[in-house]
């Protein structure tokens, strides 16, 4: 968001990220609950795929989907959640997309490549300001500040 940028560009500009951020965390959250519900036909395709150790790989997905969707969507933690479903695109672009080429139509690696852009846009700057993360943020800045006692040391 622009510093120069009036109140109501800024605004437009908030809404937008925040549409973007709770679309994609919902797509990660029916990706990462698909596999929840399918743990067994999961590790079978990860299995198929060669990712290693795919009955561990396959609670790794779900964390970096399932958990980090909803991370994103609701704002909360959202630079580690990002950072999971990050891993899972690039896991998934690396095990499951990257030899059929770039499109989707061929098993392409864009979709997930989208989704990893999305996902490191949000590590890199945080949810903004409609976000879970914001409200902790603001609550913290506003509470009072207690002194804090000098805690002596024997050392």
């Amino acid at each position: 968001m622009s510093e120069h940028s009036s109140p109501k560009e800024r605004r437009g500009e908030e809404v937008a990220l925040t549409a973007l951020r709770a679309t994609v965390g919902v797509i990660f959250v029916v990706h990462g609950a698909m596999k929840l519900l399918d743990v067994p036909g999961t590790i079978q395709s990860f299995a198929h795929l060669n990712i290693p150790y795919p009955q561990y790989a396959v609670y790794l997905a779900i964390a970096g989907e399932f958990f980090g969707g909803l991370g994103i969507f609701f704002g909360l933690l959202t630079r580690v959640a990002a950072l999971g479903a990050l891993c899972s695109m690039a896991v998934a672009i690396g095990y499951g997309h990257l030899g059929h080429g770039l499109l989707a139509k061929n098993g392409g690696w864009e979709y997930p490549l989208v989704l990893g852009v999305v996902a490191l846009y949000f590590v890199t700057r945080g949810a903004g300001p409609f976000s879970m993360d914001a409200v902790y943020r603001r609550r913290r800045q506003s509470a009072p500040h207690f002194r804090s006692h000098r805690v002596r040391s024997y050392a």
